[in-house]
């Protein structure tokens, strides 16, 4: 138990007809039963943060074990802090307590756990984490920007485009000023305004192969991997998989075409794989095999010219895939690959009429990319 227990600030505290109420409305409300108002006077004093032993003495209607009990239960549910949890120096050394205190209040709402015993421990978690993203786009800019939001502590981003006028719809990290100039030094800047704390590399390169991603793997040494590009069609959502399963390392993916989008992650040797949705894509779609081939194979199909997928992606649209991707990245940070919502699972939607649903997918045994995958 702490020394110097205390109400945690987040939580609003409100004293009704023979109950209390630790804060408000329909989400995060829960009522103590108060009768005669037994423990008003403990809720007013765990609100202001006195040592235990004044707690104590100035709580004199209740026996200290009774106060012991109260404190160890609203700690159990997450609502108790200690007054002197030290700040790390990470967050304290970068004047970053104020940037961070709306992340802290909601980790503050997160229960207490072994490895999370305050909201500092959850902000610290995110703030060691390192992502890599593929593709700088719509969605990607979107992604880029929730990270910069939350602190994750590096990110490691790549594209080759330069920016066009009609980037400007979707594309959150650039201005009319930035037309012509390199979309990975434009990113640069603005996540180094946005948010000196984190430490961010923007890559001016062409994805040509999985060995690619392999060497940006090797390099910057990520978590996860984010992969929202787009080009070329046919082959980067295939490379980045067989990367990632030779490195062991998480992907998480959407895409927005047009009007309909999906989101799907893939956890080596426990879901399956990009590989393993195509194979069962063309057991539900046979023809889906002849158009990829189609556009793998097609005359003058080269590193200068491969086939590109016309975009139709709307700014809200991008906007919501990238923070759906946060936070099932934020979902994984905390809890681990099981808590995700697109465990083994690919989230759709329909842009025009906000049909949402998951399709259960299936890890091949014979599939040639994670079949024999060993965790």
């Amino acid at each position: 138990m702490y020394n110097q227990p205390k109400l945690k600030n987040v939580h609003g505290l409100l004293f009704l007809k023979d109950k209390i109420r630790i804060g408000s409305g329909l989400d995060y409300a829960s009522e103590i039963p108060n009768p005669e108002n037994k423990y008003t006077l403990l809720m007013k004093n765990l609100r202001i943060g006195l040592p235990l032993h004044d707690l104590i003495l100035k709580t004199p209607n209740l026996t200290p074990n009774e106060i012991k009990e109260a404190i160890d239960n609203l700690f159990i549910e997450g609502y108790i802090e200690g007054m002197h949890t030290d700040v790390p120096s990470w967050i304290k050394d970068n004047h970053q307590m104020e940037r961070y205190e709306t992340n802290l209040n909601f980790f503050d709402t997160l229960p207490v756990t072994t490895e999370f015993t305050n909201n500092y421990d959850y902000q610290t978690k995110i703030h060691n984490s390192q992502a890599l993203i593929i593709g700088m786009g719509g969605i990607g800019t979107n992604v880029i920007l929730s990270l910069l939001e939350l602190g994750i502590g590096k990110i490691t981003a790549v594209d080759f485009d330069r920016i066009e006028l009609k980037n400007l719809n979707r594309q959150v990290l650039y201005s009319s000023d930035d037309i012509g100039k390199l979309k990975s030094s434009q990113a640069q800047i603005f996540a180094k305004n946005f948010n000196p704390n984190v430490e961010f590399i923007g890559h001016n390169q062409e994805i040509n192969s999985a060995s690619d991603i392999e060497m940006l793997i090797e390099e910057s040494q990520p978590d996860f991997i984010v992969n929202v590009a787009d080009y070329p069609t046919g082959f980067i959502d295939f490379w980045v998989n067989d990367a990632a399963i030779k490195y062991n390392v998480p992907i998480f993916a959407a895409v927005v075409n047009k009007k309909h989008g999906k989101v799907y992650s893939v956890i080596p040797g426990k879901t399956a794989c990009y590989n393993c949705q195509y194979l069962q894509d063309i057991e539900d779609v046979p023809d889906y095999e002849e158009e990829l081939n189609v556009i793998q194979t097609q005359e003058g199909n080269t590193n200068l010219n491969y086939y590109r997928s016309p975009n139709g992606a709307l700014g809200p649209s991008c906007l919501f895939q990238g923070y759906y991707l946060a936070n099932e990245i934020m979902r994984y940070i905390f809890q681990g690959a099981s808590s995700l919502l697109t465990f083994n699972k690919r989230f759709n939607i329909n842009f025009l009429t906000n049909e949402q649903y998951y399709t259960e997918l299936k890890k091949y045994d014979q599939c040639k990319k994670c079949g024999e995958f060993n965790e």
